[in-house]
């Protein structure tokens, strides 16, 4: 039976819309009845503000889906083309509607209507000072940024960043940032956000522009693997976020809020049969039609309807495209639907909890007085590092089956893993936000020690291939600005306070170090091959280098001003009474960690130069290194 793309379209709607109105009403967030003398936002503001959330939320993740479509799942350029054009549109849309949301955020945050509430002097400090529109002002800003930058060919792979970024700050300001335990809250529906904007952005794209691909199975295929891996996330994280807001098993069937949960477990539960049925069945066919003869087909505005027109589209694969296509629109309209859920869901007051004794209003999270052991088994999980961190043990792991390797390297890695893990997740990660001297140890593990450790691995030898290490990073002068930035920023800009008190910075901190120090340390150690040789000479410069900055932000933490009071003074933990103390010995522990282990490199590096030395004449040293990079 023939379903037009325009009916599939309707019935999305008209889907979407109806679970939207019947979570606002069954949940409590439908317009409530006028009190006379109270202030009141109106109709419009109160039924217009999740509809277009609702709008915005699915042009983020059309935007999204597009530009990963032009990424991973085509190779076809006069698609990649097409996507490009349909980002311009999205992402304008999406900024339009961040900048809408803006509008009745203020109106409902006032109880004024639209006009009085833009009139009332307050927009300026709303969208520069107010959480809710300082996020949305961000949002609009990078969605029109994108849209400006969409026809840029190349350019899709920074703009997918961005665009998966710009997802994320309404995250901020919603139920999970005033949750107990808030940076777990927080940090899980940000993984929760990313993993399904990628997932459904990325079945939009191939249910648009990928089913005319002649290569259709390739970016089926493809588009299975993340959508795989996202679903694991969206899922994970939902349970996370769920737990942290429920506060436990009860009030998951004794409130609304609780109910709605379930009814989103339970569209996830069928979206993961539409997901299996794919692998199993729809794929299936399609790989068996594949050696079919193809016909021309064009990738204009209106050529997706005809995909479904007669025997003869699909290019020579109709009968087994078919199956797959309206499987893929079903999902998308329940997928469409769950996205009107979450709007609803978030427009619902989650049930009062109890409090926990002694927690900290800053933190979010009790912490009790700070010793050695606490420091051993305190640990603060955050799923999107935890997701990260077996992102990295999966592909070594994946590397491991494909040859032999060095034991010396495996151990170096997966030592600088459990370093990590420790770091991010452990009792530093814990006592971390409220003792410097403990970030700053925290910090060191993780720019220095972490690192090192991991280029000792030799990832990018194991993976097999140099290119996996772009060229201008390879550049020394780049990798040594990418490991001194971090430290500076850090402790001379100003950066140290933010990176303290938001959680998400925080973990921004921890990736951005990480991979800056795993770029240097790649270049420094030369056990790795490069896409430009670098001289062993160099190697000690940079080193060298690295070593007087980090002494130069020792000095100045040592002798300079205190760091973040303002946030240590509302974190206001008593078992720290002397903060220049604790500072100085941060600065201590944190360099101290920092150049042992820059001095070992240093140390290797001019045994290298002697044992070259004696085994060959001084001019052949640099030969020596380019024939080392050959390999």
């Amino acid at each position: 039976m023939r379903f037009p793309p325009r009916a599939q379209v309707a019935v999305t709607v008209v889907a979407a819309v109806t679970v939207l109105f019947a979570v606002l009403w069954y949940g409590g967030g439908r317009p409530a009845a006028l009190v006379e003398g109270l202030p009141s936002p109106g109709l419009l503001t109160e039924w217009g503000l999740p509809l277009v959330r609702l709008l915005h939320d699915v042009c983020a993740v059309a935007t999204v889906g597009l530009l990963l479509t032009s990424v991973a799942f085509t190779r076809d350029e006069a698609i990649r083309t097409a996507a490009r054009r349909q980002v311009v549109w999205w992402s304008s849309a999406w900024a339009l509607t961040a900048l809408a949301t803006i509008a009745l955020t203020l109106s409902d945050f006032l109880g004024l209507p639209i006009p009085e509430a833009l009139g009332a002097g307050v927009f300026q400090t709303f969208v520069l000072y107010i959480p809710q529109g300082q996020a949305f002002l961000l949002v609009a800003m990078i969605a029109l940024v994108i849209a400006v930058c969409a026809m840029l060919k190349g350019a899709e792979p920074v703009l997918l960043g961005a665009a998966v970024f710009a997802a994320l700050p309404p995250a901020y300001v919603g139920h999970s940032a005033s949750a107990a335990d808030h940076n777990l809250a927080v940090s899980s529906l940000m993984l929760h956000i990313a993993a399904a904007a990628i997932w459904v952005g990325g079945l939009y794209g191939v249910l648009t522009l990928v089913r005319r691909d002649r290569d259709l199975v390739w970016g089926v295929r493809r588009f299975s693997t993340v959508a795989l891996c996202a679903y694991a996330a969206v899922g994970a994280s939902g349970l996370i976020n769920a737990w942290v807001r429920l506060g436990g098993l009860a009030p998951l069937f004794e409130s609304r809020y609780g109910l709605l949960v379930l009814a989103k477990i339970a569209a996830l539960a069928v979206l993961g049969w539409f997901g299996w049925r794919h692998r199993k069945v729809t794929i299936a066919r399609l790989e068996a039609g594949a050696a079919q003869p193809a016909q021309d087909e064009p990738v204009g505005g209106d050529s997706a309807e005809s995909a479904d027109d007669g025997p003869e589209s699909g290019t020579g694969l109709a009968g087994d495209r078919r199956p797959f296509l309206r499987l893929a629109a079903v999902e998308v309209a329940i997928m469409t639907a769950t996205m009107a859920l979450a709007v609803g869901l978030s427009r619902t007051a989650p049930p009062t909890t109890t409090d926990v004794p002694n927690v900290n209003a800053a933190l979010g999270y009790v912490l009790p007085s700070i010793s050695f052991d606490r420091l051993l088994s305190e640990s603060r999980l955050d799923p999107i590092i935890l997701l990260g961190i077996a992102g990295l043990v999966i592909a070594y792991l994946v590397g491991l089956r494909r040859q032999v390797w060095p034991v010396g390297r495996t151990v170096a890695w997966f030592a600088g893993i459990l370093v990590l893990l420790y770091a991010s997740t452990g009792g530093l990660s814990a006592y971390g936000p409220a003792v410097f001297s403990v970030v700053s140890v925290e910090y060191a593990l993780l720019g220095t020690v972490v690192p090192a450790l991991l280029a000792y691995g030799a990832p990018i030898g194991l993976a097999g291939g140099r290119e996996l290490l772009p060229r201008f990073l390879a550049n020394p002068a780049v990798a040594l600005a990418c490991y001194v930035a971090s430290p500076v920023f850090l402790y001379l800009l100003g950066f140290f306070e933010l990176a303290q008190s938001s959680h998400a910075l925080h973990v921004a901190m921890v990736v951005v170090q990480v991979a800056a120090g795993l770029v240097f340390f790649i270049v420094v150690a030369g056990v790795d091959p490069l896409p430009r040789a670098v001289h062993t000479y160099t190697r000690i410069q940079l080193v060298g280098i690295a070593i007087a900055v980090q002494v130069a932000v020792g000095v100045l933490l040592l002798l300079g001003p205190l760091q973040a009071e303002d946030w240590y003074a509302l974190v206001a933990v008593d078992w720290v009474p002397d903060r220049a103390a604790d500072q100085q010995l941060g600065a201590l522990l944190g360099t101290g960690i920092t150049l042992v282990v820059l001095l070992g490199v240093l140390v290797s590096l001019v045994v290298r130069v002697l044992a070259a030395r004696r085994r060959v004449p001084i001019p052949n040293v640099q030969k020596m290194d380019d024939r080392r990079q050959k390999k």
